[in-house]
């Protein structure tokens, strides 16, 4: 659904462009048309689909996800990783052989934000044949939670003294670090994770919201 642009927005666009500058005779046909889809994009309410963008443009949807990512470099819009994690969840499918689940991102530029933050949590992505896909062990998300937290490194140590007791044997406990796949050895994933609601804040919506995929 479309919206009205202000024009203070639109004067906005244009002041970012620097097309009314010395780039006026250089600028291509390719930046008129990120600048301009740009401006389509603020008239969008929420996030559409790149099909139906491709309609209303008369594009293919290959071009439309690199209009996106351009768009979003030459004029990047604040993005909340945390934010768009949750809503991207909202409809995971989770696979009980893998314990992994899979999400959807309509914006490259929003999959691309939050495949650099998993990385940097030191978890895995995994993609399907859907590049707007990513796939990630059910380990990510609660790694992916305590980042979200002031102090997340103090989340990650409970974190780890949780998953120790949970696992422990008649010997004594190793003190070692999160793994990989640390819920591996773990034998009712869904009673570990809700027992570990506690540990998280800022993070507890999305704690919350994959019980749900898991439960689903």
């Amino acid at each position: 659904m479309e919206k009205e642009i202000s024009k203070e927005k639109l004067y906005q666009r244009i002041q970012e462009s620097e097309l009314y500058t010395k780039r006026f005779g250089t600028f291509a046909k390719s930046d008129y048309e990120v600048l301009m889809f740009t401006i389509y994009l603020d008239s969008l309410e929420g996030t559409a689909r790149d099909y139906d963008i491709s309609i209303d443009l008369g594009i293919t949807e290959s071009k439309v996800r690199n209009l996106r990512i351009r768009s979003q470099l030459l004029y990047p819009k604040k993005l909340d990783w945390k934010e768009e994690l949750e809503k991207s969840m909202e409809h995971g499918v989770y696979d009980a052989s893998s314990k992994q689940i899979t999400i959807m991102f309509e914006d490259p530029s929003v999959q691309n934000l939050m495949k650099n933050e998993i990385e940097k949590a030191f978890s895995n992505v995994g993609r399907t044949f859907n590049p707007k896909q990513l796939v990630l062990p059910i380990e990510s998300f609660l790694i992916l939670a305590a980042q979200a937290e002031e102090d997340k490194q103090i989340v990650l140590e409970k974190l780890n003294n949780k998953v120790r007791e949970v696992t422990k044997s008649v010997e004594d406990i190793e003190k070692k670090p999160l793994g990989t796949r640390f819920l591996q050895s773990v034998p009712n994933i869904v009673s570990f994770i809700t027992n570990c609601i506690s540990l998280y804040s800022a993070g507890k919506p999305i704690i919350d919201r994959l019980l749900g995929i898991i439960n689903t």
